[in-house]
């Protein structure tokens, strides 16, 4: 039973970093793309369905691995769109509320936190079905918070921007901030699989 046990947390653990990988190689892939044409929808419509297709391929989905494609074709775009409207919604219908926070990091922690739920929601859908929406979003975002509180730290110029500017410089002058949230998604959306897999597998054994 331990060694069950064990073989399942390996998997969780192992689904989380190829999703990191996956979606580095997509994320770079993109930052590319802005540099070239300043077009951020082109960039998440890369990010999505190349990191898709890349984790897919390296959980060895077999059938899955076009329907992950094209969920992350949809769900990086409309998870921009939707939360950075809502979040620049709120602080226009909210004017004082926005100010307050405007040179803080929440207005950027709630915009990828969001992101990260509406992901993860398009995500499991397509590719797991209703039930498993509430797993992807709740873990989409709760893995997106720390990234959150890492675009904020770069955009009020902390001396991490620096240190990983000089650790991407290969890639040029890529954005930072893009990529974050990329990897944000990928880790999230592996995390989310390895736990899907290993719950779905204990229902079954009982």
């Amino acid at each position: 039973m331990s060694e069950i046990s064990t073989a399942k947390k390996r998997y969780v653990f192992w689904s989380l970093l190829l999703g990191l990988i996956a979606f580095l190689i997509s994320g770079a892939m993109a930052c590319v793309t802005i540099l070239l044409f300043d077009n951020y929808i082109l960039a998440t419509i890369i990010a999505g369905g190349i990191g898709g297709l890349l984790l897919g391929i390296f959980l060895r989905q077999r059938q899955k691995i076009v329907r992950m494609a094209i969920a992350g074709i949809i769900g990086m775009p409309i998870g921009l769109l939707i939360s950075f409207l809502l979040v620049e919604g709120f602080g226009s219908l909210f004017p004082s509320i926005g100010t307050y926070f405007e040179n803080s990091a929440i207005p950027d922690i709630s915009a990828i936190v969001l992101m990260g739920i509406i992901f993860g929601a398009v995500f499991g859908a397509m590719n797991y079905g209703r039930k498993s929406i509430w797993l992807f979003s709740v873990v989409c975002g709760i893995v997106s918070i720390p990234f959150g509180l890492l675009v904020g730290a770069m955009n009020s110029e902390h001396w991490i921007k620096a240190w990983l500017e000089n650790l991407f410089k290969i890639f040029g002058e890529i954005d930072l901030n893009f990529l974050s949230i990329t990897i944000a998604l990928g880790i999230g959306t592996g995390l989310s699989m390895g736990i899907y897999k290993m719950w779905k597998e204990h229902g079954n054994a009982q």
